[in-house]
């Protein structure tokens, strides 16, 4: 009897060690106003109105300012932009409520979902999305975070045959310029 015990709790110790860990990116920590490295042929873009900098190639940027704040650039087979957002479907939880909006956009997008992870920013909650579209065929990057009353959304769109280096550069640069966001 003890030996089928201690055999028992055997397989099940080897099960546990076999079953692969949910992948998730380190948190993603930044401190506020800490300027990044900028590579040839990008430009730090910064929004003061909606607390936040990030990376682009040199461009042309087109930026909304009402009612919501929302960047865009688009450069040859890629597209990348930034949305500050109030007025979102709050979840259960600070998580799911970003969880949720990342749902929500490959929903939107029609999207097959390639890989989904918890990345929080800075201490604030955080969900990427990452899914292969067929109309128009390409890959998009999306990255959801909560802070204080906004929710900001970070895409990065390749098309498909292109490298998307580029985009997750744009991703990894995003930042906060202060710890809390303005109330505007």
């Amino acid at each position: 009897m003890k030996r089928s015990i201690i055999f028992l709790m055997l397989v099940v110790l080897l099960t546990l060690s076999l079953v692969p860990q949910k992948a998730t990116y380190a948190n993603l920590v930044q401190k506020p106003n800490q300027k990044p490295t900028v590579p040839t042929g990008w430009k730090e873009y910064v929004s003061t109105g909606g607390n936040f900098a990030v990376l682009l190639p040199a461009g042309q940027v087109a930026e909304e300012k009402s009612p919501q704040i929302r960047v865009k650039l688009d450069v040859g087979p890629r597209t990348y932009g930034v949305a500050r957002l109030d007025g979102f479907k709050f979840g259960e939880s600070a998580q799911a409520t970003v969880e949720g909006a990342a749902n929500d956009f490959l929903t939107t997008a029609e999207g097959r979902a390639i890989d989904k992870l918890n990345t929080p920013l800075g201490g604030y909650p955080g969900a990427t999305i990452k899914f292969e579209t067929a109309e128009p065929p390409g890959v998009t990057e999306a990255r959801f975070y909560l802070v204080g009353k906004y929710m900001y959304a970070i895409i990065a769109f390749t098309r498909n045959g292109n490298s998307q280096d580029d985009a997750t550069r744009f991703l990894n640069s995003f930042r906060l310029l202060n710890d809390k966001p303005s109330p505007k």
